[in-house]
């Protein structure tokens, strides 16, 4: 079983690569984007959603050479043994990646955040229970939308 450790992890002046454009990233870029504009996405194609928004924007299939230079990588594409590719490609590298989706092979996982200004509350399953992580989040958040902090 794997096994996450909750940490914060410094970001400032660092690449972020997302492999990825559609759905499947744009919930995990709209999170990382709170923290960082040091985004790269790297697809053939960008949901509209997330064109103009400063990030960086690479329209092209993805290739090993693509992850030189990046601090992070997510592999957020629709196609398994692309992210698998890309998983083992950045173990070569040293760089760590969260597959979406796929705890199994990823280094890292993101948790259910909120964020407000300086203050951050992240709430996990250790990868287990998204829906429940999510379910806490939005419970969390409703409290302090009421007043109760």
């Amino acid at each position: 079983m794997k096994v996450f450790l909750p940490l914060n992890i410094r970001v400032d002046n660092r690449k972020i690569l997302f492999v990825g454009g559609g759905k499947i990233a744009m919930h995990k870029i709209m999170t990382v984007g709170q923290y960082t504009s040091g985004i790269t996405i790297l697809a053939p194609w960008i949901h509209e959603d997330l064109r103009g928004r400063g990030y960086t924007e690479i329209l092209k299939e993805y290739e090993p050479s693509d992850l030189e230079g990046y601090f992070l990588v997510y592999a957020c594409t629709n196609d398994n043994e692309v992210n698998r590719r890309i998983k083992d490609d950045a173990a070569r590298l040293g760089i760590l990646v969260n597959v979406v989706d796929n705890r199994e092979l990823s280094d890292f996982i993101s948790p259910a955040v909120i964020k407000q200004d300086e203050m951050t509350i992240a709430v996990s399953s250790n990868g287990q229970n998204v829906k429940k992580s999510v379910e806490w989040r939005n419970r969390i958040k409703a409290l302090l939308e009421a007043g109760l902090q």
